[in-house]
């Protein structure tokens, strides 16, 4: 197969695992999508895991004539529905959420979905490219600093809140996402990186890419787990990463 692939998750210091993962690869497919669950709504490890089984059941019923794009951007609301409408032992609404991000790689070329700020990294020699945004605050703030609508002492002021999500899978109607049109093409030894904040918020990404060109690509993750452990300042925070290389 062209394809690698290596995924390692750990819970950290949390009392619950809210992250769920799941990465698969045939002969000329692979495909890898991991979801962390927001712990400050509840129900976190239940949004995260229906998200990722739902996803899964699309894939496999997709049609060859769909292109990846048209499909990761139906998924979302159907995603978006299912977490919406979770409900607890009660029988009430959960009021759950859960970030995205997925990869879908057709022979070389790679095709992503992001809702949140689980990120998907691009590594290609001695280079990492982060392709997704974090859709918290701190996006919404940029952008109204860029337009004028805000100073600079009030963009400083509001962006201590810069981390709270504005766009997720559960909230009800998902406007924010990163969706490429346009296939990336892989090149021999390209890495494919996705990962929760657990990683992220802990290590930079020249730390990351260190890292991974360091070693075969399963010990590359066991040690992104260990050094985002060892920098965690307070807790570590549940962490995922899914990589595929592309041989």
């Amino acid at each position: 197969m062209p394809y690698t692939i290596a995924q390692q998750s750990i819970i950290g210091t949390r009392e619950e695992q809210q992250d769920c993962c799941f990465a698969h690869c045939t002969e000329n497919h692979a495909f890898a999508v991991v979801c962390d669950g927001m712990g400050g709504l509840g129900y976190g490890s239940k949004a995260s895991a229906v998200a990722v089984a739902k996803l899964r059941e699309l894939l496999a019923q997709v049609q060859a004539q769909e292109p990846m794009p048209a499909f990761f951007l139906r998924a979302v609301d159907i995603l978006d529905e299912c977490v919406v409408n979770l409900k607890d032992n009660k029988g009430e609404k959960c009021n759950a959420g859960t970030t995205i991000v997925a990869t879908a790689i057709d022979y070389d070329k790679l095709y992503w979905l992001s809702v949140g700020d689980s990120r998907l990294y691009i590594l290609r020699g001695n280079e990492i490219a982060r392709v997704t945004r974090d859709h918290n605050y701190l996006l919404s703030l940029k952008k109204m600093k860029q337009d004028a609508e805000i100073n600079t002492l009030q963009f400083n002021q509001e962006a201590k809140r810069g981390e709270a999500l504005i766009s997720y899978i559960g909230m009800g109607g998902v406007q924010i996402m990163d969706i490429n049109e346009t296939p990336f093409q892989l090149l021999p030894d390209d890495i494919v990186l996705l990962a929760t904040d657990g990683l992220t918020k802990v290590l930079c990404d020249e730390e990351i890419l260190a890292i991974m060109r360091g070693s075969e690509l399963k010990q590359a993750l066991s040690t992104l787990v260990e050094q985002a452990t060892k920098k965690a300042i307070r807790s570590q925070d549940n962490t995922t990463c899914v990589a595929i290389q592309y041989t």
